[in-house]
């Protein structure tokens, strides 16, 4: 886990960590790759897009609870579609990002890195570690080749979610997520729970760093639906998980889709299985940086791509394509009291032809947008 969410000791009550963020000048807490902290100056959270934004909070020191709560498995089969892959910006500001700074063999030095020719984020940059956010996680204090600790907790089913050093964006380390070929199960997710970023567990925005090593290959057909990260929570109803989810299906299993879905224990079942597809692509072999917006106020999802957003797929209230369109949700993406659970990895719910590989850094959970960091 990063030194962003937990190196803050236990000493450091929540009334001594009131009074140093009150200290004028007091700047955030970075994260070093050597483990050591240090205090430096950073600017203020990238402000949210078409919002009044929140006011900035110190990192928190959460510990998740553990266990994760089940989550739906349907895939939304719709027919092939088309579009193109949408490039990353050209016009990324210059920025220096003070996150984990590189270590030898590290992103920096080579490792699957970002470099100006493959990584070009659009618009401002933000830091590695932003200040004010809810939670943040480079993955620089993890054991390799072992699952992340907590407040992380293994929800693999099928697959495997482990720390390794082959590709890092702002370190020597991330999280490497392998799904075999193969029918399903095929869940790669590690899982955070709300005590680990309870100030964004309602208005959600985030940011995750992903190396994609190739897009899955239908095993038949042209679509391999498939889930990057969601947002779970209970119902009020207490009857059904909401689920909003990111991830794709169509164009050969490389087009990107927003999706809504609901798991079915109720009584009776809640059935609901939504999508809103992009002409967008998922990139390979490169750092491509993802954003999300979770709103339970206004029941939509909102994603960005390397800075610029995937319009076609915001989604605000329903979608135009639903699987099940009948009560007591009629194809409306009523999003969770609370966002309870945040699933991280990859989840793939038919056949492929080809294993799939994918690395997750930089991840971070805050109360406004985020942005994306500078290339190491």
């Amino acid at each position: 886990m990063s030194p962003c969410a937990r190196r803050l000791d236990s000493f450091r009550n929540a009334l001594a960590l009131t009074l140093i963020w009150a200290l004028p000048g007091a700047g955030a807490l970075a994260c070093s790759s050597s483990g050591d902290e240090k205090r430096t100056e950073l600017p203020p959270p990238f402000p949210a897009t078409g919002s009044s934004g929140s006011p900035s909070t110190p990192l928190q020191n959460s510990a998740g609870s553990g266990g994760s709560s089940g989550s739906g498995s349907g895939a939304n089969g719709e027919a092939p579609g088309s579009g193109a892959t949408l490039a990353g910006g050209s016009g990324a500001a210059s920025a220096s990002a003070a996150g984990s700074s590189g270590a030898p063999g590290s992103a920096a030095g080579g490792n699957g890195g970002a470099s100006s020719g493959d990584y070009a984020p659009a618009g401002p940059l933000s830091e590695l570690c932003p200040a004010g956010t809810a939670f943040c996680e480079d993955f620089e204090d993890d054991a390799l080749e072992r699952a992340p600790q907590s407040p992380w907790s293994d929800a693999t089913n099928g697959a495997t979610a482990r720390v390794d050093a082959t590709h890092a964006f702002g370190g020597g380390q991330a999280l490497h997520v392998n799904v075999p070929s193969g029918p399903p199960p095929h869940r790669g997710y590690v899982a955070l729970q709300q005590g680990s970023f309870s100030a964004a567990n309602r208005e959600m925005y985030g940011r995750v760093m992903v190396w994609l090593a190739s897009a899955p290959s239908p095993a038949s057909g042209d679509g391999v639906p498939w889930t990057l990260f969601q947002g779970e929570g209970r119902a009020a109803t207490n009857n059904y998980n909401a689920i909003y989810r990111f991830g794709g299906e169509r164009q050969g299993g490389a087009g990107l889709r927003a999706n809504f879905e609901t798991t079915q224990d109720g009584n009776p079942p809640v059935r609901s299985d939504c999508a809103q597809h992009s002409a967008s692509k998922v990139p390979t072999q490169r750092w491509t940086c993802l954003e999300w917006h979770f709103s339970q106020a206004a029941n939509e999802v909102q994603y960005w791509m390397d800075g610029s957003e995937l319009s076609d797929i915001h989604v605000i209230d329903r979608g135009p394509t639903c699987r099940y369109n009948e009560p007591p949700l009629n194809g409306e993406w009523l999003a969770p009291p609370a966002f309870q659970t945040l699933y991280m990895g990859w989840e793939q719910y038919t056949a492929s032809s080809n294993a799939v590989d994918v690395w997750l850094d930089a991840v971070v959970v805050s109360t406004s947008r985020v942005g994306c960091p500078a290339a190491p």
